[in-house]
């Protein structure tokens, strides 16, 4: 039996029975079905007809055994072909077709072996066994195996007959035996190929299918592809003509920043010599001193970044104390000229006691990082104050610069830490710089292994917070906030708090806040989302509500859920704290307020107050 050998490699069958895995049998068996119907039904009508036309020959024939044969074909073999042949109409034929075939070739082949044992002599039954083995094999559609198996069967049956139940000579078995085997052996050979080639033919046309299916769903989604392809190439292009403006832009504001202060050296270098007394000769000093200040600090801001791009810059440990720190920066700038010009307050909170707060880090780039966020907050803010302070998480310190300045407009946000960026924005004149500052902060709180984000609202000021990793100093018994929480020894296990915030950073707090409590949290990043939790979850206990979230405001959100459960406590938090901030929370439905930057042991006893009332 020949066959191609690459294709069995590939196509998986049982080499006896030609049986797929069920995967693809099951499909087979119905195209196969499919396909033979038609030739089964034509072969069926034939083998019938020509089943009951030969009776007409046996009174010619075999008169003496006319009535016997006769029984056999009309009453017995001729009835169960002319059923299958009217089930073949019927929705379940589909099932029972092969057992139902398989039976048939054994009731038409036992029928002739009957008149072959009632008349051995008679060559024309002999002839008729022939033909049911050749429709068997090749056309009724029987599949190889049954075939194969009915076909032995019969002959068996053939030859039990003929020995015991008939008077024929051992010569005229043997050589019927022959034949039949013969006709047996041939037709498993046409019937094994048969099929094959036809399961062959399906296991192709359906590898061809899938792939036809695959080219299809490429051809579908191609344009997609295109598409998304296409709009990363504008954004690449964008983003490279975004580049090339910030950079131009950048050249511009550098040539302005590095002309001005140059401008006013030389110049009052020139009017030096001109000066009419000392008195003017120092003015001019001063101005000149001043200016090389303002140089100074544009040229290392840019070899900070030329360092920081190159992988160069690295942190420098040291011992200081945080709360000297905090106030030098807020001495230093004393003599802002906007502080001045502007009557600005500028706030120190300390967390710590003055002999409480030595740490070890670096001192100098951490100072870089404050005072280029206080100087913008300087330059930004027209009136009322700039705050710094910090608090002590685990073994991280969160800082916060907080002004009362216009707001940054939302879309502005995402990039407001981006390399040259402020070049790119209008502002008046006093407010222009080199953009550098904000994105040389970020580069440095990430050499901290911190993160830097900003929260802004327009007309209501802006709040920058960064946190950085550190080491408590050697001479210093520094009480982290955490103890505070340790010390309440507060369990809250089996309480829920919604947590309603849109800057992970801080949810990221809160969660780092309450650790040692084993509340659960649920984090909803908008209020629409803190609506939709606390609907889905009524085990919930408290929440904390921003006031300040996209989608949906915190004061709706917490209309919404106080119509779903007024009794719910709800704690509002906000990075403003602006006058009538506290009013408007607590008539929307808010239990509590409290402002951002929070006090840890503020925080933990103000939910303590609503979770312990519960309990009790």
């Amino acid at each position: 039996m020949t066959k191609d050998t690459s294709l069995i490699q590939e196509m998986k069958y049982n080499k006896v029975t030609l049986s797929f895995p069920e995967k693809n049998e099951v499909p087979f068996l119905k195209q196969y079905f499919s396909d033979s119907l038609l030739q089964f039904r034509i072969s069926f009508v034939l083998v019938t007809f020509l089943y009951a036309f030969f009776g007409l020959l046996d009174p010619v024939i075999v008169p003496d055994f006319a009535t016997e044969i006769q029984i056999i074909r009309f009453y017995f073999v001729v009835p169960v072909l002319s059923v299958v042949f009217i089930c073949s109409f019927f929705s379940f034929f589909e099932r029972f077709w092969q057992d139902l075939l398989f039976v048939s070739f054994l009731v038409a082949g036992a029928g002739i072996c009957i008149m072959i044992t009632l008349v051995p002599e008679n060559y024309t039954y002999y002839a008729g066994l022939m033909l049911i083995f050749s429709a068997g094999y090749f056309f009724i559609k029987l599949r190889f195996f049954f075939a194969a198996l009915a076909g032995w069967i019969t002959f068996v049956v053939y030859n039990v007959g003929a020995i015991f139940f008939s008077d024929a000579s051992n010569t005229l078995i043997l050589s019927n035996d022959f034949f039949y085997a013969s006709a047996n052996l041939i037709g498993m050979f046409a019937a094994y190929n048969i099929e094959y080639y036809a399961r062959r033919d399906f296991y192709l046309n359906q590898q061809l299918d899938e792939q036809i299916a695959e080219v299809d769903h490429l051809n579908v989604n191609l344009e997609k592809i295109i598409e998304v392809r296409t709009k990363e190439l504008v954004l690449a292009k964008d983003k490279a003509e975004q580049s090339d403006k910030l950079k131009s832009a950048f050249l511009a504001s550098m040539s302005h920043e590095v002309r001005t202060p140059l401008n006013s050296i030389s110049g009052f270098a020139e009017l030096l010599p001109t000066a009419d007394d000392d008195d003017e000769r120092i003015e001019y000093v001063d101005l000149i001193m001043s200016n090389v200040k303002d140089l100074t600090a544009l040229i290392d801001d840019i070899m900070d970044i030329s360092k920081i791009e190159a992988g160069l810059l690295e942190l420098a440990e040291s011992e200081f104390s945080l709360n000297e720190l905090m106030n030098e920066i807020i001495k230093s700038f004393d003599t802002n000229e906007f502080v001045k010009t502007k009557s600005l307050k500028l706030i120190a909170k300390n967390s710590l006691s003055e002999g409480n707060s030595l740490i070890i880090s670096d001192k100098k780039r951490l100072r870089q990082i404050l005072m280029n966020l206080v100087g913008n907050a300087c330059k930004f803010t027209n009136e009322g104050y700039i705050e710094i302070g910090y608090q002590l998480y685990l073994n991280e310190v969160y800082f916060y610069v907080k002004d009362t300045g216009p707001g940054i407009e939302l879309d502005k946000q995402k990039n407001i830490f981006d390399r040259f960026m402020q070049s790119t924005l209008t502002h008046s004149p006093e407010q222009q710089g080199s953009g550098l500052g904000l994105a040389i902060s970020k580069s440095l709180v990430k050499l901290f292994k911190g993160e830097i984000w900003v929260e802004s609202e327009i007309g209501e000021g802006s709040v920058f917070y960064f946190n950085l990793q550190f080491k408590k100093g050697n001479n210093s018994t520094l009480t982290f906030v955490k103890n505070n929480n340790e010390n309440m020894e507060y369990n809250w296990k089996n309480k829920v708090i919604l947590v309603a915030e849109d800057v992970s950073n801080n949810f990221l707090l809160v969660k780092k806040s309450l650790r040692k409590t084993e509340a659960e949290l649920i984090w909803a990043k908008n209020g629409q989302e803190a609506v939709d939790e606390f609907r889905k979850n009524p085990n919930i206990d408290l929440v904390l509500m921003d006031i300040r979230m996209p989608i949906m405001n915190g004061l709706e959100a917490t209309r919404q859920i106080k119509e779903i459960n007024p009794s719910i406590p709800i704690i509002a938090q906000t990075a403003y704290a602006m006058d009538g901030d506290r009013e408007r929370s607590l008539s929307a439905g808010c239990d509590e307020y409290i402002s951002k930057p929070i006090n840890l042991k503020e925080f933990i006893e103000l939910i303590a107050k609503f979770l312990e009332k519960q309990t009790g």
